[in-house]
């Protein structure tokens, strides 16, 4: 929409369409729709909106035509998106991507407001009160999980304008710097509209930055490497065109990639169980004396050239590429629609095969669970943290049990490699108390 202040009538009802439909094909691959627009003081607003048949990027031109010989100012008009994005994903019974959140990229820079309440954190946008940022404006946009509509001006701009309404949706736009035009005279400001899914490769064809608004990962530093398995991710697909396969295959590679840490790390835990029986024996001579428990245990690693603390820096090496991965996942649009094998119809949604007593029967979280029993059972050093740990496999199939498939598909995986490969090392490497 286009609201000029002090201009009533800017409403749809009021502007003249030149067409009332557009197909465009391979033979007719671009095509315009105008808006015209005559108010009563003598100023004409046209409106062009440009589509193309190979590209979700519309082109839109605002005119403005002074017919009186007197000059015109107009103040700061606005060009807006909104309220909201229309989800798909509720329609679909999606449990994901129901949020639409305003964006803006200011000055180099993302920010990002919130309609809804956070964790102590009220929300940075209120009903009735524009939030407006000033400085270079690159563009606003409003995101869902898999999906924005960006305006993108290509001149000069003031600020960008953000509203919410009653229901938790909002508007954004472009507020553009007041001018003047002179008699009989027109004034064109140009802008590119992108309404369409947030591919990270798509957006950043365009060429116009909105390719910061793609999160392929929870945390900014992570990105680079999200990057990185992102190109695998699509290579994988190219060679096998199932995003199932590509998950299977991306994990088999990190695990490779992450192997000598991985294998330094259950060498030490192997090193651990075989000083164990020892490491009891001293706990139930020294019990009730801390500090010489303490200086026999320090005496006992040092006699085995083992570090207790040795285990923990190898896995977190392996941290960063465990959240680009998991991070790409969750977000990446490629999963939407698309099946593996079987039941697994769709990798964005949960893998549900049916209702008992109207709670969903995922396959794969179950699965997920067993497998995590298994690698707890052959990691646990202590046989006292063996109980305790065994209610990690219930929570984490609590938490990931309405994940996206795809995103478990990969924990699963993940869980199967590791348990192979700490099979390999405890055959090659016994353990045994000496």
């Amino acid at each position: 929409s286009l609201e000029i202040p002090g201009q009533r009538g800017l409403i749809l009802e009021n502007w003249k369409v030149d067409k009332e439909r557009l197909i465009l094909s391979g033979n007719n691959p671009t095509g315009e729709v105008r808006f015209t627009y005559l108010n009563p003081q003598g100023l004409k607003i046209i409106k062009t909106l440009k589509f193309y048949n190979d590209s979700y990027k519309i082109n839109a031109k605002v005119d403005f035509q002074n017919t009186i010989s007197r000059d015109v100012y107009i103040p700061e008009y606005r060009l807006s998106w909104g309220p909201g994005i229309k989800e798909e994903e509720q329609k679909a019974g999606r449990r994901y991507g129901q949020f639409s959140g305003p964006v803006s990229f200011i000055n180099g820079k993302l920010e990002k407001d919130t309609l809804e309440r956070g964790f102590l954190k009220p929300p940075s946008v209120k009903v009735g009160i524009p939030t407006i940022h000033q400085g270079k404006i690159g563009w606003v946009a409003l995101k869902s999980k898999y999906f924005m509509a960006a305006l993108v001006p290509s001149e000069a701009a003031q600020a960008t304008v953000i509203e919410k309404d009653g229901e938790n949706k909002a508007t954004v736009g472009i507020k553009m710097v007041p001018f003047s035009i002179k008699g009989k005279e027109t004034i064109s400001h140009e802008f590119t509209i992108y309404p369409g899914p947030k591919d990270y490769e798509l957006v950043k064809g365009l060429g116009l930055g909105l390719e910061q608004a793609v999160d392929l990962a929870w945390w900014s530093w992570v990105t680079p490497i999200s990057l990185i398995l992102l190109k695998l991710f699509k290579w994988f697909y190219k060679i096998i065109p199932n995003y199932g396969v590509a998950i299977i295959l991306i994990t088999l590679l990190t695990k490779v990639i992450l192997l000598p840490f991985t294998q330094k790390s259950f060498t030490h835990m192997r090193a651990m169980q075989a000083i164990q029986p020892k490491i009891n024996a001293l706990r139930e001579k020294h019990k009730s004396n801390p500090q010489e428990l303490n200086k026999h245990m320090m005496r006992l690693y040092k006699e085995h050239k083992v570090n207790p603390l040795g285990g923990c820096f190898p896995m977190l090496l392996q941290m960063p590429i465990f959240f680009a991965l998991f991070g790409l996942l969750y977000t990446s649009i490629d999963l939407r629609g698309a099946g593996f094998i079987w039941w697994i119809k769709d990798l964005s949604l949960p893998d549900t095969v049916g209702y008992l007593a109207g709670f969903p029967i995922n396959i794969l979280p179950i699965l997920m669970g067993l497998t995590t029993v298994i690698q707890q059972k052959m990691t646990t050093v202590d046989p006292r943290q063996a109980k305790m740990m065994l209610l990690m496999p219930i929570f984490m199939t609590f938490i990931f049990y309405n994940f996206a498939s795809g995103l478990v598909l990969y924990w699963l995986m993940t869980n199967i490699l590791t348990i192979g490969q700490q099979y390999i090392i405890a055959k090659r490497m016994p353990t045994t108390a000496q």
